[in-house]
């Protein structure tokens, strides 16, 4: 379970930055997370920080540590500009894995499905230089689905939230 969590963690936390890190997301950021589920509330809170470089080339160093001291587990991601003019970047997460999204003004979204599950991130970078993070984690099939005239109506049932809050340093 906590495997496939890391992974999932690990997978989702790749958003940020237009122009593959403009100058408002180069930096260190640090802070708190807590993982929710439905029925359970908090389950545990861990810390996390992400470390943005400057841009080469349209890429950008994207290197997330989940943990601090023996236990960090980090991840060295590169962030690639695909399309700037349509907000379209990705992570790649140099491991045959890239993950697509988009940027609205100043927050990053994504939605992939990995193993049994869909994911939808969201990273919102904020004037005061603080970052929230929120990882939605559903089921991969539907709970429910319904034909509405000429509409299918698909329903997922959630599984766990990832929120966190870092701040620039």
């Amino acid at each position: 379970m906590r495997t496939l969590l890391a992974l999932c963690l690990g997978l989702s936390a790749v958003s940020a930055g237009a122009q593959a890190a403009p100058q408002q997301w180069q930096g260190f950021f640090k802070g708190q997370c807590e993982l929710v589920a439905p029925g359970h509330g908090s389950l545990y809170k861990f810390p996390m920080s992400l470390e943005v470089g400057a841009p080469v080339e349209n890429k950008a160093d994207w290197i997330i540590t989940y943990g601090e001291g023996a236990t960090a587990q980090p991840r060295n991601y590169t962030l690639v500009t695909l399309d700037e003019k349509k907000g379209h970047f990705a992570v790649d997460e140099n491991n045959g894995i890239v993950i697509d999204q988009y940027l609205f003004e100043n927050k990053f979204v994504s939605l992939f499905e990995i193993g049994s599950s869909k994911l939808n991130a969201s990273y919102e970078l904020h004037s005061d230089g603080s970052l929230d993070v929120e990882i939605i984690t559903y089921t991969f099939d539907t709970i429910r689905e319904a034909q509405v005239g000429p509409y299918l109506v698909a329903n997922y049932g959630g599984k766990r939230i990832q929120k966190c809050t870092l701040y620039k340093w």
